[in-house]
């Protein structure tokens, strides 16, 4: 589903941040909004 990048968890202040990092250029942060999940990138976060 996301090929191409990688699962990671990023600890911060007590909570644990869940991300996915992949790709090249320049640093692109995308956020979800509630109720969604990261899924909603699966067909615009491609590598």
């Amino acid at each position: 589903m996301f090929a191409g990048f990688r699962a990671t968890s990023l600890q911060l202040d007590g909570t644990t941040i869940f991300a996915r990092v992949g790709g090249t250029g320049p640093p692109l942060l995308l956020l979800h909004g509630f109720p969604e999940t990261h899924l909603m990138w699966r067909d615009i976060a491609v590598a």
